[in-house]
C-alpha cells in the first residue's frame, strides 16, 4: 500500500492521456458522400394497342451518409486521494512466560567443590546477612531457621533462632535445628559442620561487587525454585545501579571516605562497600584489598571528608555521636550506617 501511493499521480496522468486519445480517434466534421444516381430502368413492353406511356424515373435517393456518433466525453479523472498511512498497531505485550525451575541444581562453592541440590532446601541456616535479605526479597525467607545475632533486617528475622555471632558458631545449636543446608560466607567452620553430617555451601561473599550481588540473587532463585522472582529482583537491582550511574555522571567533586567496622575492620578494594564508594565517586582511604584491620593513624593522616560507621542496630543506643560533627544515621540493612561529614553542608 505504501508503495502504491507513490504511483497514483502517474496513474492519473495515464488516465487523462487515454481519455484524450479516445476522444480524438473519430472525426465529427467528416463530409457526407454525394448520392449515387440509380441506373435508368428498362421499359416494360406494353400491348401494341396503346402507345407506351413513358414512366418517369424517380431518382433513387442515396442513403444518407451515416454520421459518426459524437464522441462520448470521458469523465474527468477523479484524483485519487493520497492514501493515508495505515495506523501502526500498538503491540500488545504477551504475557510473561514463567521461568521454570529445573532440577538438579549444581552450585560451585568458593573452594571449587560442587554442591548438588535435588530439590529446594526446606530448613536453612544462613550465616550471612546479605543472603538473608536476598532470600526475603525473592519471597523465600520462610525457609530460614537459623542465622547469626547481627542479622536484624528485615524485621521478620527477629523471630529466627540465632546460633552465634558473625564470627563464632554454636555447632550443637545448628545441629539441633536439623537444617538441610548451612550457608556460610567464610570457611572457618566448614569441617566442623561437615563432620556433623550437615550440607554446607560456602560462598566467599566479602569480596562481592555489584555484578556478584545480581548473580547471587539468581543463585538463590535456582536453589529455592523461585527462578522468576529472583530474575525480577536481580534485574531491578541492576537497573537501579545503572540509574545512579547516569545521575552522577556529571559529578566531578571527589570526597575521601572511611568506613568503620568492628575492631577497626574496614572494606578496601574489591568489596561491595568500595563499589558503592566508586559509584558515588568517593575515594576510599583504605588503600588495600578486601577487608582488613586498619591502623587508626592512617585514618587520622588521611583526614577523610566522610566517616561511615557500621553499627549493629541493637548496639546503636550504646553509641555516642561525635560532638564535633553532624551524624547522618541511615537504616539500610541489618547494620545502621552513621556518616560523619567533616565538611560544611553545601
Amino acid at each position: 500500500m505504501n508503495s502504491v501511493k507513490y504511483l497514483l499521480p502517474i496513474l492519473a496522468m495515464i488516465a487523462v492521456m487515454a481519455a484524450a486519445f479516445v476522444a480524438c480517434g473519430s472525426d465529427p466534421t467528416a463530409t457526407p458522400q454525394p448520392a449515387t444516381e440509380a441506373p435508368p430502368a428498362t421499359a416494360v413492353p406494353q400491348p401494341t394497342a396503346e402507345p407506351p406511356t413513358p414512366v418517369p424515373m424517380q431518382p433513387t435517393e442515396a442513403p444518407a451518409a451515416t454520421m459518426a456518433p459524437p464522441p462520448t466525453a470521458m469523465p474527468e479523472p477523479t484524483p485519487s486521494p493520497t492514501a493515508a498511512p495505515e495506523p501502526t498497531a500498538t503491540p500488545v505485550p504477551e504475557p510473561a512466560t514463567a521461568i521454570p525451575a529445573t532440577w538438579p541444581v549444581t552450585v560451585t562453592d568458593s573452594n571449587g567443590a560442587e554442591v548438588v541440590f535435588e530439590s529446594p532446601p526446606e530448613r536453612m541456616v544462613v550465616y550471612d546477612g546479605a543472603a538473608v535479605e536476598m532470600l526475603y526479597a525473592i519471597g523465600e525467607g520462610d525457609r530460614i531457621v537459623g542465622t547469626h545475632s547481627y542479622v536484624t533486617y528485615p524485621p521478620e528475622t527477629e523471630s529466627i533462632t540465632k546460633v552465634g555471632d558473625a564470627f563464632n558458631m554454636d555447632i550443637e545449636a545448628i545441629v539441633a535445628l536439623e537444617p538441610d543446608l548451612v550457608y556460610v560466607f567464610y570457611d572457618r567452620f566448614n569441617e566442623d559442620l561437615e563432620r556433623a553430617g550437615l550440607k554446607v555451601l560456602y560462598i566467599k561473599s566479602l569480596s562481592h561487587g555489584f555484578t556478584e550481588v545480581s548473580n547471587q540473587i539468581r543463585m538463590w532463585g535456582e536453589i529455592t525454585g523461585a527462578v522468576e522472582e529472583a530474575e525480577h529482583v536481580a534485574g531491578e537491582f541492576d537497573e537501579r545501579v545503572h540509574s545512579i550511574e547516569e545521575k552522577i555522571e556529571e559529578v566531578e567533586a571527589t570526597w575521601t571516605v572511611y568506613s568503620h567496622g568492628f575492631d577497626w575492620w574496614t572494606p578496601g578494594r574489591n568489596t561491595l562497600v568500595n563499589d558503592v564508594f566508586e559509584l558515588l565517586k568517593l575515594e576510599n582511604v583504605a588503600d588495600f584489598e578486601g577487608y582488613q584491620q586498619i591502623n587508626p593513624e592512617i585514618i587520622v593522616g588521611n583526614e577523610p571528608d566522610i566517616s561511615s560507621w557500621l553499627i549493629p542496630s541493637r548496639a546503636l543506643r550504646k553509641t555516642r555521636c561525635c560532638p564535633r560533627c553532624t551524624w547522618l544515621k541511615t537504616r539500610t540493612t541489618s547494620m545502621t550506617t552513621c556518616s560523619c561529614s567533616a565538611r560544611e553542608p553545601g
